[in-house]
């Protein structure tokens, strides 16, 4: 849920600037690379991060592979990249329920960012959608909390408990005063095919997991997080612009390699992610249409951040009411 304000910062960092490399990261990559994702196949971190990882193949000359660990809201892929080499061949790309949402809502955790990660680099900052199946009566959140008062038995779906869905839900619950079961699905994909199948009201995904069943009409948008209409679905107005500004979340993605990997290595993955970013056109097709802006930063800045946004997320949970179930 990166500020808007640190946002722009990031943003703006040069996205071309390299860094001097030492010899050992000029060699690097010596053989395929693999990403671990920690959410199951058709979410948003799935799409984005298999986006990069064919970007970064062309980009560094070897093959990358792209792999799916779900489960234990993220825990097991975090666990999987954390007892890697570190040699920076296996990387982590999640978004951060991981390194901001988990902390700031479970007093424990199986993994540690600061011990068993080390940041590599910012991607992108997404927006999210209320998205509803077509067929409910409902054109307006105002609409939506009306026909729930009428219901029984309702739910909706996140991405895993401490994901910024599930902040969201539960803060839609307070504002509205109804009453909403959480199911947290291993991803957006599988809670979003679960509203277009009836087994749960709404949930929050980002525009790269629903632009199909957009297209199709089996969707329907009543709201957007951040602040302006998505090109996507410019009729779909803010969480503010609805009156919902305290749902008002986004959702930042990045790389991590295992703790111990070597600072030029780290370095020049940094600035390769970079200058995949500063291509226009690859950024356009792949985020800005789709709600996204890309991001930058070095690994301290990313640092800061997280330091950051889990200060602020334990404010937002305390607000919302949101527990671990």
């Amino acid at each position: 849920m990166i500020h808007r304000r640190a946002l722009a910062l990031l943003s703006l960092a040069a996205l071309a600037a390299f860094i001097p490399f030492k010899s050992g990261a000029q060699a690097f990559p010596t053989k395929p690379i693999r990403i671990i994702i920690p959410y199951a196949p058709g979410g948003t971190t799935d799409i984005v991060g298999r986006r990069m990882g064919q970007r970064l193949s062309e980009v560094l000359g070897q093959p990358v592979v792209v792999e799916n660990r779900a489960g234990g809201n993220t825990a097991i892929g975090v666990d999987v990249v954390a007892k890697a080499p570190a040699d920076g061949h296996t990387l982590l790309f999640t978004n951060d329920a991981t390194f901001v949402g988990n902390p700031a809502l479970y007093p424990t955790l199986p993994y540690n960012m600061q011990r068993d990660l080390v940041p590599v680099a910012p991607v992108t900052y997404v927006a999210l959608a209320l998205a509803i199946n077509a067929s409910v009566p409902a054109k307006d959140l105002n609409e939506l909390v009306a026909y729930i008062k009428t219901q029984k038995s309702l739910g909706y779906g996140s991405f895993g408990a401490g994901s910024q869905p599930h902040i969201m839900g539960e803060m839609f619950k307070k504002i509205a005063g109804v009453d909403l079961v959480h199911v947290p699905y291993k991803g957006a994909g599988p809670a979003t095919a679960d509203v277009m199948g009836g087994q749960i009201l709404f949930t929050f995904p980002a525009f790269p997991t629903i632009m199909g069943q957009l297209n199709s009409g089996k969707l329907r948008l009543l709201a957007v997080s951040g602040d302006k209409r998505v090109p996507a679905a410019p009729q779909v107005p803010t969480m503010t612009e609805a009156g919902f500004k305290d749902m008002d979340m986004g959702a930042w993605y990045a790389f991590f390699a295992p703790a111990g990997t070597p600072r030029d290595v780290v370095m020049k993955l940094n600035a390769t992610v970079a200058s995949i970013l500063a291509d226009r056109d690859f950024v356009e097709k792949n985020m800005t249409s789709q709600g996204m802006v890309p991001m930058s930063g070095t690994p301290e800045q990313m640092n800061t951040m997280i330091k950051v946004d889990i200060e602020r997320m334990v404010q937002m949970v305390k607000r919302s009411g949101a527990k671990v179930e």
